[in-house]
């Protein structure tokens, strides 16, 4: 993406490991499988604005799909096109003229849109470990996009849960600062000031901006001399530490909380340091998750030198426990169709991230619970899980 600015602590972190982004690369899964050798192609970024998010999902599908292959399970070798976000569709052709079956898209709708669009019209199942909205589907790209499904859960569930979670704080007025970068920033946004205010409480301030339109200064200067009990930020991009550190700078103190956009501590400034700042997430990237084997996934990523940026690790992971899942109801046919009954069928389908549920109509995963996770002092921690009592209606 040509106006990226991730920010000098970014690209600090992110260079660490740009030597990992090879075009075209191929990852075994393993030899134990007597299984047929299925190609997944995954068209990804693992060099531009979405590498913290893609970079972890493919790391975790190349570890969980080794083991599986390990244990006698389907033989998957994954493909692998950065796309850089420039060249989606010409990364989905490559793939699938590499022999892809099966597709893995990158981590946000909008961004993973024209490599969707390539793999459906050729009849493949593309998954996406962590789009979270309900768009990766028929919403979005009408009949064909029967093949599309995400491993994630929806922004209007995911605001909701951080409005639940704050309303249960005590905290009863908010100021909601959205970014219309993303329909996903936007929808996350919208829920928790819908579901915030059917709560009871009081929204006393709306602001917005867009990453990367350079006027998140402004808004900050309009937040910070502001009183509210806590500050809805919904982004994952430059505007993260800028704003975070502007806040603190000026001496607001007031809790923030964004979605699982906003995870990690990659990002965070030294000075000030994050504090009383909340995200609600599908995962720990930090060994103390209260499922045993996200922490075990954690390590084996450790090992093999993954950074996990973020959490959606664990959401590449599942990509591979589902794919394998349904195969199974196929009888091991990949053909795209088959694959997408087989999906739409999941009914609290076990996998690493939890159980994943389906339905014709919407292909995001329903009634996720979230970690609620807190960074203090530029250290994150869990906290608690939070299930959604009530997903607000925004559309």
């Amino acid at each position: 993406m040509s106006r990226t600015r991730f920010g000098i602590v970014v690209v600090l972190a992110l260079a660490a490991v740009a030597a990992l982004a090879t075009l075209g690369a191929t990852s075994a899964a393993g030899k134990s499988s007597k299984g047929p050798t299925i190609v997944i192609g995954a068209a990804v970024d693992l060099t531009s604005s979405m590498k913290p998010f893609d970079s972890p999902a493919l790391a975790g599908a190349q570890i969980e799909a080794k083991k599986l292959a390990a244990a006698g399970g389907p033989n998957f070798v994954i493909k692998v096109c950065n796309h850089q976000l420039k060249k989606q569709k010409s990364c989905a052709a490559q793939l699938i003229q590499q022999g892809a079956k099966i597709a893995i898209d990158t981590c946000d709708v909008e961004y993973g849109a024209a490599a969707t669009q390539e793999f459906i019209n050729h009849g493949i199942l593309t998954i996406s470990p962590c789009v979270t909205t309900d768009q990766l589907g028929p919403q979005r790209f009408g009949a064909k996009g029967k093949l599309a499904f995400t491993m994630g859960g929806t922004a209007q569930d995911e605001g909701s849960a951080e409005a639940e979670y704050a309303y249960s704080r005590g905290w009863r007025t908010a100021i909601v600062v959205k970014d219309n970068f993303l329909v996903y920033f936007r929808d996350v946004s919208d829920a928790f000031a819908k579901r915030f205010e059917e709560l009871g409480g009081k929204v006393v301030d709306r602001e917005s901006f867009a990453s990367f339109d350079k006027t998140i200064g402004n808004v900050i200067s309009k937040v910070a001399p502001l009183k509210a009990d806590v500050i809805s930020f919904v982004t994952a991009f430059g505007e993260l530490p800028q704003f975070v550190g502007g806040i603190r700078s000026a001496g607001n103190t007031t809790p923030i909380i964004n979605s699982w956009g906003g995870d990690g501590t990659y990002w965070n400034p030294k000075n000030p340091e994050v504090t009383d700042y909340y995200v609600d997430n599908y995962a720990s990237s930090f060994g103390d998750d209260p499922n045993p084997a996200v922490n075990k996934l954690l390590q084996a990523l450790l090992a093999a030198k993954k950074i996990p940026y973020t959490a959606s690790f664990v959401l590449g992971a599942a990509t591979i426990d589902a794919l394998a899942a349904a195969l199974k109801k196929t009888g091991g046919s990949t053909t795209g169709s088959k694959l997408a009954a087989a999906f739409e069928s999941f009914r609290n389908q076990p996998t690493i991230s939890g159980p994943i549920t389906y339905s014709k109509t919407l292909h995001s995963v329903v009634n996720r619970p979230w970690r609620i996770m807190k960074v203090q002092n530029n250290k994150e921690t869990y906290l608690r899980m939070w299930k959604t009592a009530k997903v607000a209606k925004i559309h």
